[in-house]
Parts: structure tokens; sequence; C-alpha cells
């Protein structure tokens, strides 16, 4: 299946229950790549991260290729 944006792309891991959101408010320069660490070396990879609250003009989508599924 085609993705022609970002947020179709990001729907489908939704739909597919492969998209968690973080919706708390996380700080980009610490606690991203600790949270990302730990869901990553879960068996199969783990889900896609969307982290909604960064302290930044914009959300982040992390792990979004990290299993087969």
């Amino acid at each position: 299946m085609a993705h022609h944006t970002l947020n179709d792309f990001i729907a489908a891991l939704e739909q597919a229950g492969e998209l968690r959101r973080i919706p708390a408010s996380v700080n980009p320069a610490l606690e991203i790549a600790e949270i990302t660490d730990r869901i990553m070396k879960q068996p199969g990879g783990g889900p896609a991260l969307l982290f909604e609250q960064t302290g930044t003009a914009f959300p982040v989508l992390i792990n979004a290729m990290g299993s087969n599924k």
C-alpha cells in the first residue's frame, strides 16, 4: 500500500496497532532517546512512537520502521 504523506503513514501505523502516541511532555534531548531505546529492545522491534509534546513546534515520530509488521 502506498502512503502519499507522512500523516497517511502514521494513520496506517495506528490502524494496524503499530503506533503508540506519547501525549506527555518530553525533553527531546534527554527523554526521547531513553524511551525509544527501551521500546526498540522489545521482541520484534516494538511499535512506532509519536511524541506529541516535545517542547518544540513539531511532534517526533520515531521507530516508524522498527518492526517487520
